[in-house]
């Protein structure tokens, strides 16, 4: 293996790890190792392919880019709390810079394996990254397994609290390793990939619904509801070819499916919130004329009553008044306030003065990662990272291949997980900026594209 390859391997190794520990508790020291290392190599990566960033195509790539700029003008100008937002500029920042740095890389080492991987590390890119990507939810069951050894119990509710110390990572986690799963499946009856990825497959998806039954996260099984719902009407015949010589595989996968469908009516019957999402919802916006919302933990309000005359479900109520004061908020502050984490609060207690008091640096958000983020950058910082990812998307749809594939998957994903789930802090925000860059880069015309091609 020529010299000239070893920054990719050192790329290839330290994406690998950090996409299977990022959310893992206890191992920052680890993930800085690794984002040290894999920006260095990015830097090798990025020189190299240089005269593509260069080319009026890559303009998703600095506008994305473009995020950190507004970042510095932001604490120079527009900041609310100067000193915190230096703070997460020099730390959480600088890792999300490095990420982004690392995610583009790779992005560009993927779009144009041929000149940029030796034939042995092309070949091992695909099953190493997805390893990667199935990080969490392998570590989740093996220590779901040795818990079920441990103590000759089968069933453990709310044992995510023991890994990962909250359902989010499995949430996001899960739902970037959802799509390899189905788009492997998919491959398989359509006889473009091993016959084997029937059962990695199903490995696989049931691991993570496992996991999100364990973990008892609505917003899990509805990301697994959506992408198992998208894979059948992909799976929908779009001409009159017989399918006859592949009966047995089809019926064999609705036959999972139906395993899959059970266990998700499990999920609802143990979640009685579902079935008054509705109702609840429309309590929570009413945010005038409740103040529950301000102060979850004051025991001294009592929960108010749906219109079917029910206790709301506190977690529906409190996203949904929290949405809407947020947007309330977002309305009054188009620019931001400045931080990663609890703008949401910090601009909430200006307004309601009976909004809960800080607890530390703990202010409180919304539970709505877009939001905050957006609360905390404002509309200028939304955009610069949901332009990206809409070109990419768009691009993605153009291209070929397993990656433009997952991207098409994946992006759609992001763009509903981050919604709905509290998600704007450190590591996650790392991870945003990483998938964004890896999808921008991985979307750029190869080196050998005519420059003057569109730019689409």
């Amino acid at each position: 293996m020529t010299q000239g390859k070893n920054p990719a391997i050192v790329l290839l190794l330290a994406a690998t790890v950090l996409l299977a520990i990022w959310p893992l508790p206890n191992t920052m020291a680890l993930r800085n190792w690794m984002l040290l290392s894999g920006s260095i190599a990015s830097g090798f990566v990025l020189f190299k392919n240089a005269p593509r960033l260069t080319r009026l195509d890559a303009w998703p790539v600095f506008v994305l880019l473009s995020f950190f700029i507004w970042l510095v003008f932001h604490l120079l100008v527009l900041s609310g709390n100067f000193e915190e937002q230096w703070h997460e500029l020099t730390g959480d920042w600088l890792r999300t810079f490095l990420s982004a740095i690392m995610g583009l890389a790779l992005g560009l080492l993927l779009s144009d394996p041929n000149h940029q991987l030796s034939p042995r590390l092309e070949r091992i890119q695909e099953p190493l990254l997805i390893w990667g990507l199935a990080g969490t939810i392998a570590i989740f069951s093996v220590r779901y397994a040795y818990e079920v050894a441990h103590t000759g119990q089968w069933v453990h509710m709310d044992f995510y609290m023991t890994p990962y110390l909250g359902k989010t990572p499995l949430v996001i986690f899960g739902g970037l390793f959802l799509p390899v799963m189905f788009i492997k499946i998919k491959s398989a009856l359509q006889q473009t990939a091993s016959p084997g990825w029937y059962l990695y497959g199903f490995i696989g998806l049931a691991a993570t619904l496992l996991t999100f039954y364990f973990a008892n996260t609505k917003n899990g099984f509805a990301v697994f509801g959506l992408l198992a719902g998208y894979f059948l009407l992909q799976m929908v015949p779009r001409n009159r070819t017989p399918i006859a010589g592949r009966a047995g595989k089809y019926v064999l996968l609705l036959l999972c499916l139906a395993g899959f469908a059970y266990a998700i009516n499990k999920h609802l019957d143990s979640n009685p919130a579902w079935s008054n999402l509705i109702a609840d919802y429309k309590v929570g916006i009413q945010i005038e004329q409740q103040n529950v919302w301000k102060d979850v933990e004051d025991t001294s309000m009592a929960w108010p009553l749906n219109e079917n005359g029910v206790t709301v479900n506190g977690s529906t109520y409190a996203r949904a008044a929290w949405g809407r004061a947020g947007l309330e908020l977002l309305k009054e502050h188009p620019w931001g306030y400045g931080q990663i984490n609890h703008s949401f609060g910090a601009l909430a207690i200006k307004k309601w003065s009976d909004f809960h008091k800080p607890d530390g640096s703990n202010r409180g958000a919304t539970h709505s990662g877009w939001l905050d983020f957006a609360l905390g950058f404002g509309l200028p910082g939304l955009l610069m990272v949901w332009i990206p990812l809409a070109a990419s998307y768009a691009r993605a749809r153009r291209l070929g291949g397993f990656w433009s594939n997952y991207a098409t998957w994946t992006i759609p994903v992001i763009a509903i997980s981050y919604l709905i789930t509290e998600v704007c802090t450190g590591h996650f925000i790392e991870l945003l900026f990483f998938m964004c860059a890896w999808f921008c880069g991985l979307t750029l015309k190869p080196r050998n594209a005519a420059i003057g091609a569109s730019v689409g």
